[in-house]
């Protein structure tokens, strides 16, 4: 994997350029890496006096069926990609959102009338029992619907009924699931090159992250006000001999932040190359992504 070019970036250099960073990755010694491949939108502006077409091809949708409710603009799968030695720890993190709704007792009033006119007592029937836990809710309400009444004309009155009684009318709160938040993931790589050209590698892969995290313009930057949105990520964990499955699938992805830190303790560069300035010796980059799916159970099921 790699490259010997040491020129600097001109025009779009990252259609057919496969990047990883350290040398020598899937080997026996680097034999775990995450390899992001890049989703290009069929219509974006990514010729900018250089490079080429994107290659050819559908983007994978992650295999099984999709979740997403509106289709999105076709994407191609760019030859280019990029591959980092696997960080000391990954992870996901997957929320289900839970809330609180008021069930009042005019609400259970209702309930409770709705499923005996369903069970054939009919609707005046049921709403003229007064007996039991149906009598109990229909009771409460005309009795808290009496105390607000009284508190519009006289203020304070309901609290005044209240606190003689030793008694405070509370609508029950009942937990309702609300939905599933997308994961997110993040990634910290630091890259201490060793060599002229792990240095060069480690800067077209911060390169290659911010141009592809990036919009462009639909037409003449100088006069569009219209973007294309950027590329998407699919990611995996891969080992020597291929996927590893151990670890969970990721979704095709947007990039949401790249982070980049020149420099460790103190500041530091390599002997400068002719013409193209001096690279750091220490260079970290902070990735985060968030999948464009929600995962449900099928697609756990899938190994997401």
């Amino acid at each position: 994997m790699g490259t010997n070019s040491h020129s600097p970036m001109q025009g779009t250099p990252f259609l057919n350029s496969t990047l990883s960073y350290p040398e020598g990755l899937g080997g026996k010694e680097q034999g775990h890496y995450v390899q992001f491949f890049i989703n290009e939108q069929e219509n974006a502006n990514i010729n900018y006096g250089g490079g080429g077409a994107p290659a050819s091809g559908a983007t994978p949708a992650g295999g099984g069926v999709s979740t997403l409710s509106v289709p999105r603009a076709p994407t191609r799968r760019l030859a280019a990609s990029i591959s980092l030695y696997m960080p000391a720890t990954v992870g996901l993190q997957q929320e289900s959102k839970y809330g609180e709704a008021e069930i009042g007792a005019s609400v259970a009033t209702a309930i409770a009338s709705y499923k005996g006119y369903n069970e054939g007592q009919g609707f005046l029937n049921t709403i003229g029992t007064t007996s039991g836990a149906l009598g109990d809710a229909i009771s409460e309400t005309g009795a808290n619907a009496l105390k607000s009444a009284l508190d519009a004309g006289a203020a304070g009155a309901k609290a005044s009924q209240e606190i003689a009684n030793g008694k405070v009318f509370n609508n029950r709160m009942e937990v309702v699931f609300e939905g599933i938040s997308r994961r997110e993931f993040s990634f910290t790589f630091k890259m201490m090159p060793k060599s002229l050209k792990e240095a060069v590698m480690v800067r077209q892969i911060v390169n290659q992250f911010r141009f592809y995290m990036a919009p462009s313009f639909d037409g003449a930057p100088s006069t569009s006000r219209t973007f294309i949105v950027p590329a998407t990520f699919d990611i995996e964990y891969h080992y020597s001999g291929g996927v590893n499955s151990f670890l969970n699938r990721i979704s095709t992805s947007v990039l949401k932040t790249c982070n980049v830190t020149y420099g460790g303790e103190r500041v530091q560069f390599f002997k400068p190359i002719q013409g193209d300035g001096a690279s750091p010796v220490e260079t970290q980059i902070e990735l985060n992504f968030q999948e464009l799916e929600v995962i449900t159970r099928e697609k756990i099921n899938e190994g997401f």
